[in-house]
């Protein structure tokens, strides 16, 4: 595996505690709270024991006694430790009870330690690192979209990428640990755009199998001698993860559609799903329906951004770190 692909895997290992372990989740803290919001619109506060109610914010974590208010025109959502969700409606108040941080932990406890984990890339910690890339570069004529150092789980992906000129005779080249694993030119002809300034291609079905758990990069550069100066794709590393591990998630997944919460914590959850398995894609997908079913959600900008700059997505990363601040 090379040394940034690994680089990359080690990051996200450091950012979420657990991540490709057994799905078993372990004895929970006493000090872990008892729930946390996932969703808070309009006027809500809470109430801590013994002290005045204050505004509740998006991620917030609860304990036993805390009151959770709603006014006229507002809602929330409360995702417990045991893996279960509420929701409170307008008008409404929930005293949280029941602590679930026992010795043993509830059956779908791993869902709550999953989500906790992905709420806090809108740390300080994330936002000081995105705050530290440049934003001053002209963004580039030619540049890899997805997959981009991420996990992915179709042996056959699809790669997309952003150009400005669409008619440009290009290079596509994936490659493996040994050298180049696929190699094609293609023209404009060969992929549809997906959408303004982006292009795709499917990864042909005769074209050689793509093996789970091995690191490879793919690369676009541009065959025409007569550009100058010619352009070219930084390296954009994916590994497709294995069946077994496809099947665990899609069972996952099938959990949350069973008692499918609100928009935003089901987006919320999917995208903590994908991101502890390392499929970043999946995540940012996600997490991008996530903010624009919730525009003023300053939190999940912040997590946006720090998705994109997992990704390489610098420009986009700035943008909505930028927004978070608003």
């Amino acid at each position: 595996m090379t040394r940034k692909f690994v680089l990359i895997l080690s990051l996200l290992t450091l950012t979420l505690i657990g991540v490709g372990q057994s799905p078993s989740p372990a004895p929970a803290s006493p000090d872990a709270p008892a729930a946390v919001l996932t969703s808070c619109r309009g006027s809500v506060m809470v109430t801590r024991a013994g002290r005045a109610a204050t505004v509740a914010t998006f991620g917030l974590a609860l304990n036993d006694g805390d009151e959770v208010r709603t006014g006229a025109d507002a809602e929330a959502e409360i995702m417990f430790a045991a893996g279960n969700w509420v929701s409170v409606g307008p008008s409404s108040s929930m005293r949280i009870k029941g602590h679930a941080g026992a010795k043993q932990p509830a059956p779908d406890s791993r869902n709550f330690e999953v989500v906790s984990n992905f709420i806090r890339l809108e740390s300080s910690e994330g936002t000081s690192m995105v705050g530290g890339l440049r934003s001053g570069d002209k963004a580039s004529a030619l540049v890899p979209v997805a997959p981009v150092q991420t996990k992915v789980r179709d042996a056959r992906p699809t790669f997309v990428w952003k150009i400005d000129d669409p008619s440009l005779e290009l290079r596509f080249t994936i490659y493996n640990e040994s050298g180049v694993h696929w190699q094609s030119d293609i023209t404009e002809a060969a992929f549809p755009s997906s959408r303004q300034g982006h292009a795709a291609l499917a990864y042909p079905t005769d074209a050689p199998a793509l093996t789970p758990g091995v690191s490879y990069s793919w690369t676009l550069e541009t065959s025409d001698p007569l550009v100058s100066p010619p352009l070219r794709t930084t390296a954009a590393f994916f590994e497709v993860i294995a069946p077994d591990d496809v099947a665990a998630l899609e069972k996952e997944l099938a959990a949350i559609e069973e008692k499918k919460p609100g928009e935003v914590t089901y987006r919320l959850m999917r995208a903590s799903l994908f991101f502890d398995r390392g499929l970043m894609a999946d995540a940012i997908g996600e997490t991008e329906t996530a903010v624009a079913t919730d525009p003023e959600n300053g939190s999940l900008h912040a997590i946006l951004g720090r998705l994109y700059a997992e990704a390489g997505r610098t420009h986009e990363a700035i943008q909505e770190m930028q927004k978070s601040q608003k």
